[in-house]
């Protein structure tokens, strides 16, 4: 339900990663934008995504959350585990992300993300354009 409404303000404002930690498990998405996949990369993103990868990171509660059965198309990876993520920006157009499990501190799922972010530099309160990078 907050994806959905909050999808065009994402895109609006750019929004490459959203975090959520409720969940007590890990999950991540493809770049989504209206419930659809808008790239199937799975590792190296180049270049303005066209949506938000969206990161479930709640490993680090109390017990863990049960996955249902069904695996959505925009599910890229899921772990049932106690972990935590690790952002490393190397400058303002290289980011890396790692998921790694408490249990062994090794990385089970990373990907990076390179692009000039100028665009997104430029932009204060109201001021970006209105328009998607996705339509």
């Amino acid at each position: 339900m907050g994806r959905e409404s909050l999808q065009k303000l994402w895109q609006k404002y750019k929004v490459d990663i959203a975090f959520y930690g409720h969940v007590h498990n890990y999950e991540r998405t493809c770049p989504i934008y209206q419930n659809q996949c808008v790239r199937w990369e799975k590792k190296n993103y180049k270049g303005a995504l066209g949506g938000t990868i969206h990161v479930v990171a709640g490993g680090a509660g109390a017990h863990l959350s049960q996955f249902s059965d069904m695996i959505p198309k925009w599910s890229i990876y899921r772990d049932y585990d106690h972990g935590f993520v690790k952002l490393t920006a190397f400058n303002h157009s290289s980011l890396l992300f790692e998921y790694m499990k408490s249990s062994d501190g090794k990385v089970y799922d990373q990907f990076t993300i390179s692009r000039d972010y100028r665009d997104i530099l430029a932009c204060t309160h109201d001021s970006c354009d209105a328009t998607t990078s996705a339509s």
